[in-house]
């Protein structure tokens, strides 16, 4: 890592907005390039996340960092959903500061122990967007300084070996969302046994291997739906699913809306 120079440190809060019930976070399941370094702090509900085509699942607790210039795709996968979402620049000389770190790349989703400290920072740099003045853009700046810190001491501390023993099973479940996949062959692509396979993947992940699966054909389908002119029996099909009826009861349970009320809004 090199070496910062912190008279040469620029942080500079952009934008940090809240959504809470009744606004509608939609997220963005076709995905695109970004334009600023994001972190996303979840209150309340779940957040599916891809960064390069690496899933994630963000949950209350987990303070998930978008790096600038990849790809990102996200939505939200439970009700009511509850987070945080900040843009900034953080920069040393001119370079990104989270480059500097050695942040721009690995794990980008970190438990947070001091929760309610994260919580109280976005609060306060929310504030900002509605009482702006030079004082509150100097208390932005300093918040945005502490939720670096934070997130750079979880990934420091965070070890990544789990969740790269799982590589080769994240990469099958993305190749077979087309298909019904059992946990014998996800098992199978990590060199376990199911049930050690079934534990170790739920404790790295947060959530078992068949849910997991699942949130990928979801993501899958609330792609297909956005992005093509697809019927939803084929969207279905694209995922795996052969009964159009369990396929729409399954996207509604977790989206709240049905398939084509989905395509509705989209569009």
């Amino acid at each position: 890592m090199n070496k910062l120079k912190i008279r040469d440190l620029h942080i500079g809060h952009k934008k940090t907005y809240l959504y809470l019930p009744p606004i509608v976070w939609k997220g963005d399941v076709v995905g695109h390039v970004g334009v600023n370094d994001t972190f996303f702090w979840v209150l309340e509900g779940e957040c599916f996340l891809m960064i390069k085509g690496e899933g994630y699942v963000v949950r209350p607790g987990q303070l998930a960092f978008l790096p600038k210039g990849k790809m990102r795709t996200y939505t939200h996968i439970s009700e009511p959903f509850v987070m945080y979402e900040m843009s900034f620049l953080a920069e040393s000389e001119g370079e990104n500061l989270m480059a500097l770190l050695g942040l721009a790349e690995g794990e980008y989703v970190v438990d947070i122990k001091e929760r309610e400290e994260m919580s109280h920072l976005f609060e306060n740099s929310h504030r900002v967007e509605m009482f702006k003045s030079p004082v509150y853009s100097l208390g932005a700046a300093a918040n945005l300084t502490n939720i670096i810190r934070l997130y750079a001491q979880a990934r420091f501390a965070a070890p990544e070996k789990d969740r790269a023993a799982f590589q080769a099973t994240l990469a099958f479940m993305k190749s077979a969302t087309d298909r019904p996949v059992n946990n014998g062959e996800l098992a199978a692509t990590a060199f376990m046994q199911p049930t050690y396979f079934i534990r170790k993947f739920k404790k790295t992940f947060g959530t078992s291997p068949q849910s997991y699966f699942g949130r990928l054909k979801l993501m899958k389908a609330m792609h297909l739906l956005a992005s093509t002119a697809l019927t939803v029996e084929e969207v279905a099909a694209g995922v795996g699913i052969t009964d159009t009826s369990y396929f729409s009861r399954f996207f509604k349970k977790h989206c709240g809306v049905t398939p084509v009320e989905f395509r509705r809004a989209f569009r």
